[in-house]
């Protein structure tokens, strides 16, 4: 068995590539969850895979920098910085071209190897601002 921070090593290094499939190889096969603290909640394979296709039409450099990692029992949380370039519809709101850099926390649960959870902290305030979006969507200055 790897251990878990390798596992998102894993994980993070597919995610970044855009390879859907082995992507999502890396999460528990039967419900996984992806929770943003943004207001979006995903479970199971067909909704997540959806969020990561989003994702990568309207940022289509996105990537996630691992910055440090914190490992108990059966959980990571992992500090990073997280980035891309706004080049297709987010949250339904078309291509600015503009470019956004925010640090995020996510906090990741296993089951076994395998990803069953991660939650992701992030102030999205700031990457509407870096996007010239916080007033179409409703964000704050």
């Amino acid at each position: 068995m790897i251990s878990k921070i390798d596992a998102v090593l894993e994980h993070l290094a597919v995610e970044n590539q855009h390879d859907m499939a082995a992507m999502l190889a890396t999460l528990d096969s039967d419900n996984p969850i992806r929770d943003e603290v943004a207001g979006k909640y995903y479970q199971g394979k067909e909704e997540v895979a959806g969020r990561y296709a989003e994702l990568w039409i309207a940022f289509p450099n996105f990537n996630v920098f691992p910055r440090r990692f914190i490992e108990q029992d059966d959980s990571v949380v992992m500090i990073a910085d997280y980035s891309g370039t706004h080049q297709g519809v987010y949250r339904g709101v078309a291509g600015t071209g503009k470019s956004f850099n925010v640090r995020i926390v996510n906090a990741i649960d296993f089951t076994g190897d395998k990803i069953l959870r991660e939650t992701i902290y992030m102030d999205l305030n700031s990457q509407l601002r870096q996007l010239g979006l916080q007033h179409t969507i409703g964000g704050k200055s």
